[in-house]
């Protein structure tokens, strides 16, 4: 099967592999859509701890194409894969965070992933039937979608808090969708004026444009301090920002992987009792209402499809900012 692999040192390749074999208990999956997200950005700069060649991609959607001894999913079967593979063994997965375990164990990271035309899941428990929805639609809301809506959840908002989500790309489009269902008035911060155009069509209350003095003007859109910031970037200027808007009680989260940090000593200038977490992707009971939001038809998505040897050329385009949306490798393209 053809799949675009990463060699660390090198680069990627886009060459023939062996079709997968599954075991007692697994999975294989005909991958319909992969999506192109901007971490794998970070597994070819080397920040993400590969030492082995391995096919990326992690947001997959596709068909049950061949199950081992054991699994009650039937062939056929559409589905979505929860990618934040686990160990299945500790207390951590046993409470169902798996995503958690340990992250060299995650789809497209430890394991081969979905830049390719099949993958193995290690379990039918990460095959989430899609019951009606588009694969290629799907296939993004496995981490684009799933990672802000932990996210959003952690930040412990409902209807009438203020929330500052900074970042509108891939998943920032998301958090501004999740966080107006709870009922938040939203506040879009990137430095994209198309960006902050797209937040205030899916739903976004005010956008600010970092080009100005961010912190005083995301007071002046919230009419005061926020009380939670969603922080999808994770530079120091960005996780900064957060800190100075923040309201008595207010939450940080951050869900970026930008590598920064700030200072979060008391600070007079800060609000009282503020609380500072991470985010890492989701858990399976999080996706699957995830997947339940977008069969109501309130989730939207925008996706450009790719085929597999269009890879290398999206990925450098990601990194320039030049992907609308969320590519979407399609292998059959």
């Amino acid at each position: 099967m053809r799949a675009a692999r990463f060699y660390p040192g090198e680069g990627l390749r886009i060459e023939d592999v062996p079709r997968p074999e599954v075991g007692p208990g697994e999975v294989l999956v005909e991958v319909a859509a992969c999506g192109v997200c901007h971490s794998d950005l970070h597994v070819l700069d080397g920040d993400l701890p590969l030492t082995e060649p391995r096919t990326l991609g992690h947001e997959v959607a596709g068909t049950v194409a061949e199950t081992g001894e054991g699994v009650g999913l039937d062939v056929g079967t559409d589905v979505a894969v929860f990618g934040g593979w686990g160990c299945r063994n500790c207390e951590v997965c046993a409470r169902g965070d798996d995503q958690l375990c340990n992250l060299t164990n995650w789809l497209g990271i430890g394991h081969d992933g979905g830049y390719a035309e099949y993958v193995r899941v290690p379990t039918a428990d990460y095959c989430l039937p899609l019951d009606g929805l588009d694969p290629v639609e799907a296939a993004p809301l496995t981490d684009a979608a799933l990672t802000p809506y932990r996210a959003i959840e952690k930040a412990d908002v409902g209807p009438g808090d203020c929330v500052a989500l900074v970042g509108i790309g891939g998943l920032g489009e998301f958090g501004v969708q999740l966080s107006r269902l709870r009922g938040c008035y939203t506040v879009a911060v990137d430095r994209d004026p198309a960006k902050l155009r797209r937040a205030e069509s899916i739903g976004a209350d005010a956008t600010v444009d970092t080009s100005g003095s961010v912190p005083g003007e995301i007071r002046d859109a919230a009419s005061g301090p926020v009380d939670a910031v969603v922080d999808f970037v994770g530079v120091d200027a960005t996780l900064q920002w957060g800190v100075n808007v923040l309201g008595a009680d207010g939450r940080l989260v951050l869900a970026g992987i930008g590598g920064g940090s700030v200072d979060f000593s008391w600070n007079p200038l800060v609000g009282s009792e503020v609380t500072y977490r991470t985010v890492q992707w989701g858990t399976p009971a999080e996706l699957r209402s995830v997947l339940d939001l977008a069969r109501q038809d309130r989730l939207e998505t925008r996706t450009e499809r790719v085929g597999i040897d269009e890879v290398p050329a999206t990925l450098e385009r990601l990194e320039a900012g030049d992907v609308d949306g969320r590519a979407v490798v399609v292998p059959e393209a």
